[in-house]
């Protein structure tokens, strides 16, 4: 679809892909000389630059990260209200990648600052239950996540 309000789910999706890469991605990102975390979150923290991935800043950093997750999942709804706008096979595909890669960002979440000790991933196993799981999403999704007006909110930068 061409319509404004379906791209802008998509832009949803795309941006919560993007925050749960970038919240899974902090150490890799670091060991790169990068860091993709708003800068006046670190201020914010008192963490000072640079100096995020070391030991002492590690529970500040999981709150932070936390907050960046939280965002991710906010794009990541407003991206299912879209799929009604879709086919079949585009909802189904969708919904799975919204599921897989919102398990990124839930598991980086709820690791804390053991986030980073390695990579965390979706196994082939959860890739097929997400899968699953969306085919039957993808055919309520009328039901299950009907347009309804896109919070005005999202896309403000946040503060604080």
């Amino acid at each position: 679809p061409r319509d404004e309000a379906t791209l802008d789910r998509a832009c949803d999706l795309g941006l919560a892909f993007q925050l749960a890469n970038i919240a899974r991605d902090v150490e890799e990102d670091d060991r790169g000389g990068r860091c993709y975390l708003p800068e006046e979150w670190l201020v914010e923290m008192d963490i000072p630059p640079g100096q995020h991935m070391k030991p002492p800043f590690r529970e500040r950093l999981a709150v932070l990260v936390r907050r960046l997750t939280d965002r991710a999942a906010q794009f990541e709804a407003s991206a299912r209200h879209g799929t009604p706008a879709l086919g079949l096979r585009s909802a189904w595909a969708v919904l799975a990648a919204a599921g897989i890669y919102g398990d990124i960002g839930r598991k980086v979440a709820a690791a804390g600052e053991h986030a980073w000790n390695r990579r965390v991933t979706t196994s082939s196993v959860e890739k097929l239950g997400w899968i699953a799981r969306a085919l039957g999403q993808a055919a309520r999704r009328r039901t299950l996540y009907p347009p309804r007006p896109r919070d005005a909110d999202l896309w403000e930068r946040p503060r604080g």
